[in-house]
């Protein structure tokens, strides 16, 4: 499913910046890109890698996105909590 919006993806605490992008499927491939290595427990791994990488990832995310809004996901990694965070970019493009 390619959204004719624009998506804005960040991780906080210097994970991967605020960035807008033009296609939901390459937000959620940049979400994975700066997660993928981190040292996170093994189900919390296998959850991102399924919900951004997976088959119809884009369809379930944007029906998520459609129906509850934006995601803020925790990201638990051994030196603090950060926050995965999409979302419908709004008009004028800040969150």
């Amino acid at each position: 499913m390619n959204e004719d919006r624009l998506v804005t993806a960040e991780i906080t605490g210097g994970l991967m910046p605020p960035t807008i992008y033009a296609l939901l499927p390459k937000a959620l491939d940049a979400l994975w890109r700066s997660l993928q290595f981190q040292p996170m427990s093994r189900p919390q791994w296998l959850w991102f890698e399924r919900y951004l990488t997976g088959p119809s990832a884009d369809r379930f995310v944007a029906g998520h996105l459609a129906s509850a809004g934006p995601l803020d996901l925790p990201v638990v990694l051994p030196d603090s909590l950060h926050h995965l965070r999409l979302g419908w970019t709004p008009p004028g493009g800040e969150w």
